[in-house]
């Protein structure tokens, strides 16, 4: 070896160096958020003529902040009645919605709903039920002072409207699915997410608000130049009584938190399915079971069985009750989920009656009342389990939900089979 000749050449490698290191900059850089592409209510909104509008001014919260959506609105500037309202999220090649409703649900609501592309387009929508159907575009119950507009920027998208009067302070919000927008009928597909939340409107000039806390969900207050004001979310479920949803042909449904309310309590509709799986779920069947397979141990099986179907019969009726105070459609599904729960709670009710008048044991009329109290009672189970299940599915639940409750009966079932065996036997 040469004596002159270094052991290592550091230089060699230099230039593939700098080459990988310009690589994962340029990577990372692309990769990531940048400034450009970002919104926040810390940057001024600037969007040139692509918005008709004055836009200075408007108070700014985060609606919505597992989808990043951020709401602007506030006092027109130019007018003493109209309200402007600025709705910033990601585009995701979809649409994204708000809606403003009466009883803070999304049906019954009227929105307005935006998308980009070749077909960009932001019209109004009256939220009426559960289906795509049942939304039509072009009608609702907002006073819009002008056609909305829908601009994309910086791989945002801003859906910007005026409305004439006092908005309402409850919201919903919507995002659909990725890469779908609406077809030339205007319907809109099944949203990927929603979310409901409310504004504060006080002050008398424009609503404020800081950013809300928490994923889907939060509340934020703050002091703003035009007055006071909040913006708060709740997170509800794609399953709840969307408006925005399609014949079935596009996407899963998918599901946003709609387990808790923004004080972490449970949902109206979490709380109706609960009571609905705790009695009509479980308490009835089990309560026909030890009727039937603890027979020879009387008079326990006697006090189990009424204490089972009474309680589970009590709890059903505020179930059916609960259900009817939801104020969802009455069509479709919804409707049909509710005159099987009506049936249930009818045959519940027979049952509770004909116990009231059972005949002695040993006299004729004994057969038949144990005809009419098996039949009734096997018929109020049998829907009972059944309108649970579809409810799930009404509700948009989760699949796995359905799954559970469906191996719970399953294995409930098998029991039962086993148990008969050995009464036979017996």
């Amino acid at each position: 070896m040469d004596a002159a000749e270094p052991l290592f050449r550091p230089c060699a490698t230099r230039p593939l160096f700098l080459v990988l290191l310009v690589a994962l900059c340029f990577f990372a850089s692309s990769n990531s958020p940048v400034a450009s592409a970002a919104d926040s209510c810390s940057n001024g909104l600037s969007l040139g003529n692509l918005v008709p509008f004055n836009t200075t001014g408007l108070a700014c919260f985060q609606a919505w902040p597992s989808q990043d959506f951020i709401l602007r609105f506030g006092k027109a500037s130019n007018s003493s009645s109209a309200w402007s309202f600025v709705l910033s999220a990601p585009d995701n090649g979809g649409y994204i919605s708000i809606g403003f409703s009466p009883t803070g649900r999304m049906v019954g609501s009227s929105a307005v709903a935006g998308w980009a592309g070749s077909k960009s387009k932001a019209r109004q929508y009256y939220l009426g039920g559960t289906s795509s159907s049942a939304c039509p575009p072009d009608q609702g119950d907002l006073a819009l002072a002008s056609s909305p507009t829908v601009a994309s920027k910086g791989s945002r998208l801003y859906l910007a409207f005026q409305l004439t009067g006092q908005p309402l302070a409850d919201v919903v919000y919507a995002v659909g699915p990725s890469g779908t927008v609406p077809g030339s009928n205007g319907l809109l597909p099944r949203h990927q997410d929603m979310a409901s939340g409310s504004i504060s409107l006080s002050g008398g000039g424009s609503g404020g608000g800081s950013p809300a806390t928490g994923g889907g969900g939060g509340d934020g207050d703050g002091d703003d130049d035009g007055g006071e004001g909040n913006g708060k979310t709740k997170s509800k479920p794609s399953g709840e009584g969307s408006g925005e949803d399609d014949d079935g042909e596009e996407g899963k449904r998918q599901t946003s938190s709609s387990s808790v309310t923004s004080n972490g309590g449970l949902s109206s509709k979490r709380r109706h399915g609960v009571l609905a799986v705790v009695s009509w779920g479980a308490l009835v069947p089990i309560g026909a079971a030890l009727a039937r397979f603890l027979e020879h141990r009387d008079p326990l099986w006697f006090y189990a069985h009424a204490a089972a179907q009474g309680v589970g019969s009590v709890v059903g009726a505020v179930a059916v009750a609960a259900g009817f105070r939801l104020h969802d459609a009455d069509e479709g599904s919804v409707a049909a989920h509710k005159a099987v729960g009506v049936v249930a709670l009818v045959c519940a009710c027979l049952q509770l009656t004909a116990a009231l008048a059972r005949p002695a044991r040993e006299t004729k009329a004994r057969r038949y009342w144990n005809w009419w109290h098996h039949g009734v009672g096997r018929a109020a189970v049998v829907l009972g389990v059944v309108n649970v299940l579809y409810g799930m599915s009404v509700a948009g639940e989760r699949e796995e939900w359905s799954y559970v409750y469906g191996v719970l009966v399953g294995v409930f079932l098998v029991a039962c089979l086993v148990l008969e065996e050995w009464r036979r036997r017996q």
